[in-house]
């Protein structure tokens, strides 16, 4: 029997010597071995922790930037939307301002995005919505330049025609980036999955061929490997439910559209109050309900086969839909349907975003008459005011006052015969004329300018609506007295005015008349007794406030009575004449002379103390005395004076000169009496 020598080359003393250091090396290169693999493995889950991590940090800020960017926008042509849309101009300048700040939200959400790690997809993407701003910011401009112009009409077929259009396209940019994103993020993950399971494989074969040498070392590395390499994949799928909900939450947080969350058979799963308004039913109405109960029977079934053919198999559908609301009326919305895909890649959710275009519709549904309706229908229009313009001529050339229509610079657009005939100018020379420098006088023009400066920024003013009395002058220069009434009229969007003027010479001259009539005594031409108490009212009230002083002087003539009896009332109102014409003579023109009732009279006398009052009244009792009147012969009168005195008004110093008088008299007549002095002349 062969000797295990003959088989060997080594001695079993060398085999003794040379098996522990084998097994020295041995296990020390499969410690190495198991060290080196377990740096390695280490190494690898690092950098498979910072690949996610980075996935995540860059996916999830380029998702928040992309819904900041949609949000904006959208917001931004919201509020333009408000601005064009409103008649208040407060309400228009806050929408406008508000469009210019979330533009600066859009940019910053932009440029935050341009600083990410995008490829060249996602590049060209963003390159072509800077395209689409480009394009759309010269029309915005143009928006607000009507706005701020006051052609809103013009800034709203706008919106319409061209704005919306354009920022819808750039909306679907915007969500064919993120849409994108997403999938790229799904990539990356997948990468990142797939490199695990290689370096999980390896390692199971690495621990095989450690468990030969150590099955204690392997263990424990294989339960190390397979916590770290379960770590990353729920770290990974709590990652892929976080932007889901996130982008959930984006969708169904969007207040500004109609969202709606709906399973894969159409059932719907959620909605917000949006939806709610737009659709009139209730939240509870909804829920689990097909999204078929607002069908509107527009729509061909190959519409709806060609929607569900698109979101079936995971792609996003675009379209215009008609709905019904709950009271049967109709309403139209701009869709976006976004599937939600599962693992297998399958649709399991649709998130529905809808704007509400009815007023849209509205407006393309009028655009949409036929060309022979309209130009009818203009003919028709032209034809009428052709004839109300024929008609209104008729009428004001046929009106007895001037009618007048200026346009927002003050020229004179309109002028009719009886203008022609009040100021004197043709309508050929006032045509096209400043109506200011026509017919208001020199000292006026100052004033009226100023005002009508104020007219044309926002047509009122104090003038507007009513009838005022003004000063206008002809073209001779002369100034006449005039009545005008003046209405705002808007003419391509700018203020003009239409005035009614009449000549108020005639009114004016009998106003006078009739003032005087009802301040002057009939018979003798001197102020009635209603005039005497206006002024000695004004004049008491004076006195008591400068401290001036002031008399008053009451007389009445002498046995009036005996000469009506005696030579007749005619002769007597002679004598009332002849005295009234006589006293008014000899008085100052600052004193005030009026026939009291009867023969009695009153002069009153500002800036005169009792003593110069008792003189001057002494100086008319020595006149009178002396003159000899006309059938009748020598007149006297007694005389009572008085002065104010602080505390007096009219009653009380009435009631004194009353006195002095009565005491005049009480003496014989033809004498002078006041407070504290009497004087007598022998009649």
């Amino acid at each position: 029997m062969p000797n295990q020598n003959d088989f060997s080359p080594y001695s079993p003393a060398e085999i003794r010597a040379f098996t522990p250091r084998v097994m020295r090396w041995g296990f020390g290169t499969v410690m190495a071995v198991i060290v080196f693999i377990a740096m390695l493995g280490l190494w690898r889950i690092e950098l498979d922790h910072r690949a996610m991590n980075e996935i995540v940090a860059n996916d999830q800020t380029a998702v928040k930037m992309l819904f900041r960017m949609q949000l904006s926008a959208r917001d931004r042509i919201l509020a333009l939307l408000g601005a064009v849309h409103t008649e208040d101009p407060f309400v228009r300048d806050s929408g406008i301002q508000r469009f210019y700040g979330l533009g600066g939200d859009f940019v910053a959400a932009r440029a935050q995005l341009a600083g990410l790690d995008l490829d060249g997809t996602a590049r060209a993407l963003l390159a072509r919505q800077s395209e689409q701003v480009a394009r759309i910011r010269p029309l915005l401009a143009r928006v607000i330049e009507h706005l701020e112009s006051g052609r809103r009409a013009e800034a709203q077929q706008l919106m319409l025609d061209r704005v919306v259009p354009a920022q819808n396209q750039m909306i679907e940019t915007l969500t064919a980036l993120q849409e994108h994103e997403i999938l790229e993020m799904y990539k990356r993950v997948a990468s990142v999955r797939e490199a695990q399971k290689r370096a999980g494989l390896l390692f199971l074969l690495v621990g095989l061929a450690g468990v030969l040498l150590t099955w204690r070392i392997l263990l424990q590395i294989t339960r190390r490997m397979g916590g770290l390499i379960a770590h990353l994949l729920d770290a990974s799928e709590r990652l892929r439910e976080s932007n889901l909900d996130l982008k959930f939450q984006k969708l169904a947080l969007d207040e500004h559209n109609i969202v709606s969350i709906s399973d894969v058979n159409g059932n719907i799963i959620s909605v917000n109050d949006k939806f709610c308004e737009a659709s009139q039913y209730s939240r509870e109405e909804l829920l689990g309900r097909n999204h078929r109960l607002l069908k509107s029977g527009r729509h061909s079934s190959a519409f709806y086969e060609d929607m569900w053919s698109t979101i079936s198999t995971g792609k996003v559908w675009h379209g215009e839909i008609c709905n019904r609301r709950k009271d049967g009326t109709f309403y139209w919305v701009a869709s976006t349907i976004l599937p939600f895909v599962d693992e297998d890649g399958l649709p399991s959710q649709y998130v529905s975003v809808r704007t509400d275009i009815t007023a849209v519709k509205e407006a393309q549904r009028v655009l949409e008459r036929s060309r022979d309706e309209m130009e009818r229908l203009v003919q028709v229009r032209t034809i009428e005011l052709a004839e109300r313009e024929e008609m209104l001529r008729s009428i004001t050339n046929a009106a007895q006052d001037a009618v007048v229509l200026i346009d927002h610079a003050g020229l004179i657009t309109y002028w009719n015969p009886a203008a022609a005939s009040m100021f004197g100018y043709t309508e050929a020379e006032a045509m096209g004329q400043n109506l200011h420098d026509l017919v208001v006088p020199e000292r006026y023009l100052g004033q009226h300018r100023t005002g009508f400066a104020r007219f044309i920024e926002s047509g009122e003013g104090p003038l507007i609506g009513r009838v005022v009395a003004i000063q206008a002058k002809r073209r001779t220069g002369e100034e006449f007295p005039a009545e005008i009434a003046i209405s705002a009229v808007r003419l391509r969007g700018q203020w003009g005015a239409v005035g009614i003027v009449r000549d108020a010479t005639e009114h004016k001259q009998a106003e006078e008349r009739l003032q005087l009539l009802a301040t002057t005594d009939t018979l003798t031409g001197i102020c009635n007794r209603r005039r005497f108490d206006e002024v000695l009212a004004d004049e008491i009230r004076r006195a008591a406030r400068f401290s001036s002083p002031l008399s008053l002087i009451l007389f009445d003539i002498d046995h009036f009575k005996r000469i009506n009896d005696t030579f007749g009332h005619q002769a007597g109102d002679q004598v009332l004449i002849e005295l009234a014409r006589v006293i008014g003579g000899a008085i100052r023109a600052t004193d005030l002379f009026a026939r009291w009732g009867g023969e009695e009279f009153m002069v009153l006398a500002p800036g005169c103390d009792l003593n110069a009052a008792r003189l001057l009244a002494e100086k008319l009792r020595v006149l009178l005395e002396n003159r000899r009147f006309a059938n009748v012969g020598q007149v006297t009168c007694s005389f009572g004076v008085a002065a104010y005195v602080p505390g007096d008004d009219a009653d009380s110093l009435m009631r004194s000169v009353d006195r002095c008088l009565y005491r005049a008299k009480a003496a014989g007549r033809n004498r002078v009496e006041t407070h504290a002095l009497s004087l007598t002349v022998a009649g």
